[in-house]
C-alpha cells in the first residue's frame, strides 16, 4: 500500500476562493460578459485597485497606470521585457522565487544575486546591494513579503533602498508584493509610497495568494507610463486581455479585501504558531519565523554531509526525496532559490493534515 503524499511544496493555500468573488463572477456570466474585454483590463477593476492604494497607502495611483494581466507571473514577464535591454543586469537578494532567473534571462538580462543571510533573519543588506551595482545594472528586484522566507522588510530598510535609487538615477526598482495581504502584523506598506521615485518604481501583485484565487489567473502591473505602454502593447500582441467575468470577481474581492485578509491571517497565524512550536523541538532544522505568507524556509544543512558525517545525504535534493519516499512529505528544495541547504515547506493545510505532516516530519528527522 502506497503512503499518501502530503503536498508541502505547493505555492497555494487550502483556502477556498471568497464567496463574494464567486458570486460576482457568476453574475457577470449571467449578464453575458463573456466576450473580449479591454486589453488593459476592466475599468472597474483598475479603479478598484487604484482606490485600494489610495485607502491603504495614501498613494494616488491613476487607474490608467494599472495593467491587468494573466497572473502576477505574466505581469513580471511583461515588465522585464518592456524594461530590459540585452546585457542589462538585475540585482536581487537570495533567496528568491525560483522562476526569476529564467524570466530575467528570457528578457535579455542577467540576474546578479546578493547572498542570503539567514543568520540575520534575511535582513536587507543595502551595502551588499550597492556593492553589486555596476554601469550595466538596470534594476533592483525585491520580493516583499519574501518567497520562500516570509520576510517583511521594515520601513527603515525600504527607506535605505529608496536612498540607493536616489544615489543611482538610472536605476529602476520592481517590488513583487503578491503576499502583501498575509502579513501577520497587518497589510504592509507598498514601495509605491516613495512618490518622488514613481518614474522608476514598479509593483507586481495579484489575487492568487492573498485571495486564494490561483486558478483565476489575475495579476496586475503598476509601472511608469513609458514602461506600461510597452507592456500593454506586448499583452495585446501575445494574449490579449483577461476574461471580463473573472475580473468582475476580482473587483468584489478587492473591495472586501480587509475582511478576507483578516480571516485568512487569523487561521494562518494559528498554524504558524503550531508549526514553529513543533520545529523548535527539532534542533537539526534551523528556521526563521515568517512575518507573512504560509511558508517556512527550513535549513537542513545539519542533516547533510559534511556537517553530519553519518548522514546518507550529500544534497538537499536527496534529503527531500527520502522525506517523500519514507514518510510521504513533499517539500521544495531551495537550491534554485539560492539556498542549496534549505527547503520550502508550506503550512497552508487543513489542521488535521498539518498535524499529520508534523508527526511524519518529526519521525523522519529523529
Amino acid at each position: 500500500m502506497n503512503l499518501d503524499i502530503i503536498p508541502l511544496h505547493l505555492g497555494l493555500s487550502h483556502f477556498h476562493t471568497p464567496s463574494v468573488a464567486i458570486a460576482a463572477m457568476q453574475e457577470a456570466v449571467a449578464q453575458h460578459q463573456t466576450f473580449y474585454g479591454p486589453n488593459e483590463g476592466l475599468p472597474e477593476l483598475r479603479y478598484a485597485l487604484a482606490q485600494r492604494y489610495l485607502e491603504d497607502d495614501g498613494v494616488p495611483i491613476p487607474a490608467e497606470q494599472i495593467l491587468i494581466t494573466h497572473g502576477a507571473k505574466h505581469a513580471l514577464h511583461l515588465y522585464l521585457h518592456s524594461l530590459l535591454q540585452p546585457g542589462d543586469e538585475v540585482v536581487a537578494p537570495f533567496p528568491y522565487w525560483f522562476a526569476f532567473p529564467e524570466l530575467v534571462r528570457q528578457s535579455g538580462g542577467k540576474l546578479v544575486p546578493v547572498p542570503a543571510n539567514p543568520e540575520e533573519e534575511y535582513r536587507l543588506n543595502v551595502e551588499e546591494l550597492r556593492s553589486r551595482i555596476t554601469p550595466a545594472t538596470k534594476l533592483i528586484l525585491l520580493t516583499n513579503p519574501g518567497n520562500p522566507t516570509g520576510k517583511v522588510y521594515s520601513w527603515a530598510e525600504l527607506q535605505q533602498v529608496a536612498a540607493l535609487l536616489e544615489e543611482f538615477p538610472n536605476l529602476h526598482l520592481l517590488s513583487d508584493e503578491i503576499y502583501d495581504g498575509l502579513g501577520y502584523k497587518g497589510p504592509l506598506p507598498s514601495f509605491l509610497r516613495f512618490e518622488s521615485l514613481r518614474n522608476r518604481i514598479a509593483v507586481v501583485n495579484g489575487f492568487s495568494k492573498s485571495f486564494a484565487m490561483s486558478g483565476w489567473r489575475i495579476g496586475y502591473l503598476i509601472a511608469p507610463f513609458p514602461i506600461l505602454e510597452k507592456a500593454v502593447e506586448l499583452q495585446q500582441k501575445w494574449i490579449s486581455g483577461v476574461s471580463p467575468f473573472l475580473q468582475a470577481g476580482a473587483v468584489e474581492a478587492i473591495r472586501q479585501r480587509h475582511r478576507i485578509w483578516q480571516q485568512f491571517r487569523t487561521e494562518l497565524e494559528a498554524k504558524r504558531e503550531r508549526v514553529t512550536t513543533v520545529l523548535q523541538k527539532m534542533p537539526k532544522l534551523q528556521f526563521t519565523v515568517p512575518d507573512a505568507g504560509y511558508y517556512v524556509t527550513l535549513q537542513v544543512d545539519q542533516c547533510l554531509r559534511p556537517q553530519d558525517p553519518a548522514s546518507p545525504f550529500q544534497l538537499v535534493e536527496e534529503w527531500a526525496a527520502a522525506l517523500k519516499d519514507q514518510v510521504g512529505l513533499e517539500v521544495l528544495p531551495a537550491t534554485n532559490m539560492g539556498m542549496p541547504g534549505a527547503v520550502r515547506m508550506s503550512f497552508a493545510l487543513p489542521d488535521d493534515v498539518l498535524e499529520n505532516a508534523l508527526l511524519r516530519l518529526q519521525a523522519f528527522v529523529s
